[in-house]
C-alpha cells in the first residue's frame, strides 16, 4: 500500500511566521504551497490563493494569512489523503513527523498514483464536472476575482452564446493584475488597491483571458487528462466538442472518487476544516440534520453532487449562542446553488442558509 511517505516532497520551501508579507510574494514564483515556522516549530501553510486577497499589505506579517490545513502522518494511506484534500478543498498538505515537516503531499502525486491503480482507463466524462461556472468575456476581471475567492476555485471557462471563446485562471489574474512586481509598485500600503490596479479590476475577461483553449473529449481516459493537467501545470481542463461545454475537471474532480463520499450517499457533504472552532459544531449532529431537514428533499432532484458548508463564528452572542455565518453551496445535476445566510449558533446558521438554496430550488423548478 502506497503511503504518505513514499510520494512525499523534500524540498520545501519555509518562511517565518513574522517576517512581512514583501518576503513572501516571490517565493510564490517556485511554488503554490509555503510552509510557516515559528521557532522552528511548524505554524501552518501559506497558500498562493492568499495572494488574491486585497487586504493583506506588504507589511503584514506572515502569520495573519495562514492556511491551519490539516497534517498527515508519514502512514497516511492515498485514499484518506484524498479525503482529507477534498473535503478541506486544499490540495497541498504537510506531512509531519515528530512535530517537524518532512515533506509536501500534492494532489497532483495522489492523483498520478491512484489512478494508475484504479479507474484511469475509464472516460473523464464519468468524473467531470457537468454543471460548471463559467464567465461571460465583458464581464469584469474584479468580477472574477469575487468568484474565485467566494468558491474558491482556480479555473473559469469564459463563454459567449454557448460556445467556449477562453478561458481564465487565477495564475492569469496574479500576473495581468496582481503580479508580485505590479504589486509591490501600486500598493499603497494601507490594504487597499492603488488607484491603477482598481481600473484593472473594471477591465473585461477578454482582456486577458486564453483564446481558443484547449478541450478534451469525454471519451478521453482519466489517466491522460490528467498527463495533459500534468504536463502543462494546468489548474483545470475542458471537457467538450466542437466548442461546446461538456464539463469541467479540476484537482478535485480527479480525486473525489476516491475520497469515500461517492461510496456513502448521491449528495456527499463536506465541511471547512475551520468549521470545528464554531463552538457547539458537532460534525455527525451536522450531517444528520443536514441530511434529515433539508438534503431528503431534493436527492431525486439533484441526482447526485457535494453540499460544501463553511461556518465562521464572530464575537456578538445571544441568548449565549454566537453570532455565525453560513457559507453554502449545493452542486447537482440541475446546478450550482449557492448562499450566505447568519444566525446565532451553528444550526440556525445553517437553516437559514439551506432555506435560501431551497427557495433557488424551487425558483428554478418552476422555470423548467
Amino acid at each position: 500500500m502506497v503511503t504518505a511517505q513514499d510520494i512525499l516532497n523534500k524540498e520545501i520551501i519555509q518562511i517565518d511566521a513574522n517576517e512581512p508579507f514583501h518576503k513572501v510574494i516571490s517565493l510564490f514564483k517556485d511554488t503554490d504551497a509555503i510552509i510557516v515556522t515559528e521557532n522552528k516549530q511548524y505554524k501552518g501553510m501559506l497558500l498562493k490563493r492568499c495572494l488574491m486577497e486585497p487586504k493583506l499589505s506588504l507589511n503584514t506579517k506572515v502569520h495573519n494569512a495562514l492556511t491551519h490545513a490539516p497534517k498527515l502522518a508519514p502512514t497516511e494511506p492515498l485514499d484518506e489523503i484524498a479525503r482529507v484534500m477534498v473535503e478541506n478543498r486544499v490540495y497541498h498538505l504537510p506531512v509531519i513527523l515528530n512535530e517537524k515537516v518532512i515533506g509536501i503531499i500534492t494532489a497532483d502525486d495522489v492523483i498520478k498514483n491512484l489512478i494508475n491503480e484504479t479507474i484511469g482507463t475509464q472516460p473523464i466524462k464519468t468524473i467531470m464536472c457537468t454543471q460548471p461556472l463559467s464567465i461571460r468575456p465583458e464581464e469584469t476581471l474584479g468580477k472574477v476575482i469575487k468568484m474565485f475567492q467566494q468558491q474558491d476555485i482556480p479555473y473559469l471557462p469564459v463563454i459567449e452564446h454557448n460556445t467556449v471563446v477562453g478561458t481564465i485562471t487565477m495564475d492569469d489574474i496574479l500576473e495581468h493584475v496582481m503580479h508580485p512586481e505590479v504589486k509591490i509598485e501600486g500598493y499603497t500600503g494601507h490594504g487597499d488597491f492603488a488607484p491603477e490596479k482598481t481600473k484593472k479590476l473594471d477591465l473585461p475577461v477578454k482582456s486577458i483571458m486564453k483564446e481558443e483553449p484547449v478541450m478534451l473529449s469525454p471519451e478521453t481516459s482519466i489517466r491522460d487528462v490528467h498527463t495533459h493537467m500534468h504536463r502543462f501545470d494546468m489548474n483545470g481542463v475542458l471537457i467538450g466538442s466542437e466548442h461546446r461545454l461538456h464539463g469541467v475537471v479540476t484537482h478535485k474532480e480527479l480525486l473525489a472518487p476516491y475520497a469515500g463520499f461517492q461510496r456513502e450517499e448521491a449528495i456527499a457533504i463536506q465541511f471547512h476544516h475551520s468549521n470545528i472552532n464554531v463552538e457547539g459544531f458537532d460534525k455527525e449532529e451536522a450531517v444528520k440534520f443536514l441530511r434529515t431537514e433539508f438534503l431528503k428533499n431534493y436527492e431525486k432532484y439533484l441526482v447526485t453532487g457535494y453540499l460544501h458548508v463553511s461556518l465562521e463564528q464572530h464575537k456578538e452572542t445571544k441568548q449565549g449562542l454566537h453570532r455565525v455565518v453560513c457559507e453554502m453551496k449545493l452542486s447537482g445535476k440541475p446546478g450550482v446553488f449557492y448562499a450566505t445566510l447568519e444566525g446565532y449558533g451553528p444550526q440556525q446558521a445553517m437553516r437559514n442558509a439551506f432555506l435560501a438554496i431551497e427557495h433557488q430550488i424551487n425558483r428554478q423548478r418552476d422555470l423548467t
